[in-house]
């Protein structure tokens, strides 16, 4: 007599038991609810964040200008899974896993320039592009030659000074999926400028938590009344948020310069001189990042999920070319870095680590929403759709 067929059963959608409460943020934003705690905590949701979001859709990784030259590279890793971005002799960018093709051990590591990388376990040794050059002692195996192996290919475009890749086989066409952006988001001439640096920072929350308060304009008088928070000219009654596909979204107000005095510390961009320096400009782009224009400067925002409640969120601080010429660049941008990282590590970080502590108490119920928070109402719906919860 056969042995009885063992079933195995999937596990279920974390979202099975949360149906009530995710329905609640479904409502139109006048009359919803936050998302539920669970979702900013659970392992489980996290791993099917990997899946269908991280892994699954484009993502904006890097500048070309990391990677001037032949052979330039740098190395990073996203949801645990480690990559390289490198420049070849041709000019061209492209990327690719950085696990060897024998045991899966990172071949380079940090950034720099190389003509190839080197495997540190067995030295297998691949060409700037990914290909296998050389196994030793393999000869006596059935891989006869190096022909024809290389590291997987990512899927990588360049848009606007910006390097996206989508680990994704069969992505969203890019053309389609930037198209809102190239057409909402022509004041942010980012392939007209630099960056100064980048700058990383590590915070003891859900990502989740740090992309909506880099959305929500609600507590900017409130946790930033000492910094920008006073700069805020437009009566947030009167902010309009226009709502992009695939959980995009911009918005326009008036606002000083990013600076102690909120003067600017720099020369009014190019391409908006006439206009007024409290011009002000932010925008998003599904799942992590943030752009912020000012009459004088670009920042955008990287969010990245290093544990289920770390985060690193990586800035960069954009200028057009001719800024840097400047003799007083330097002491300026020291000055405009401090201002900025300061509102983040004193004033928004302390705000979403008690946040984060929220949300893991089995007490926590989802507040209702503000009309203020439009726009982090949009981002969470697109973020339910694309985790597959119910509508």
């Amino acid at each position: 007599m056969n042995a009885p067929v063992e079933l195995t059963l999937a596990a279920p959608e974390p979202f099975a038991h949360l149906c009530d409460a995710i329905e609640k943020t479904r409502l139109p934003p006048a009359q919803a609810s936050q998302l539920p705690g669970e979702l900013y905590c659970s392992k489980q949701v996290a791993q099917l964040e990997k899946d269908r979001i991280f892994l699954h859709t484009w993502l904006c990784i890097g500048r070309e200008e990391q990677i001037p030259n032949p052979g330039d590279y740098f190395t990073q890793s996203i949801a645990g899974e480690p990559f390289i971005v490198s420049r070849d002799d041709n000019g061209n960018v492209s990327a690719f896993l950085n696990m060897c093709l024998h045991r899966g051990v990172p071949v380079a590591s940090g950034h720099g320039n190389a003509r190839g990388f080197r495997c540190p376990y067995h030295a297998w040794n691949y060409d700037i592009k990914g290909n296998l050059r050389a196994a030793p002692y393999m000869g006596k195996s059935t891989m006869t030659s190096t022909e024809g192996y290389r590291l997987k290919p990512i899927q990588l475009q360049l848009w606007r000074g910006w390097i996206f890749i989508s680990f994704n086989d069969n992505p969203l066409g890019f053309t389609e999926f930037i198209e809102p952006y190239e057409r909402e988001l022509w004041w942010f001439r980012t392939e007209q400028c630099r960056s100064a640096e980048k700058v990383v920072l590590e915070v003891n929350c859900n990502w989740k938590l740090l992309v909506e308060n880099l959305i929500d304009i609600y507590h900017v008088p409130v946790i930033h009344k000492t910094s920008f928070g006073s700069f805020l000219k437009t009566d947030r009654n009167a902010i309009e948020f226009e709502l992009l596909p695939r959980g995009g979204w911009i918005y326009e107000q008036e606002a000083r310069p990013h600076s102690k005095d909120g003067e600017p510390l720099f020369p009014i961009l190019p391409w908006l001189e006439g206009m007024s320096s409290s011009t002000s400009i932010k925008a998003g782009i599904f799942p992590n990042l943030n752009l912020s224009l000012r009459a004088d400067s670009l920042r955008m925002w990287q969010v990245w999920p290093v544990a289920v409640d770390k985060t690193e969120i990586h800035l960069y601080s954009l200028f057009p070319y001719a800024v840097f010429e400047r003799p007083d660049f330097q002491t300026r941008y020291e000055e405009y870095k401090d201002f900025i990282v300061h509102a983040i590590t004193d004033e928004d970080g302390p705000m979403v680590v008690e946040l984060q502590k929220a949300v893991n108490s089995r007490f926590y119920k989802p507040g209702q929403m503000s009309h203020l928070e439009g726009a982090v109402h949009h981002l969470m719906n697109y973020y339910l759709d694309a985790m597959g919860a119910p509508a």
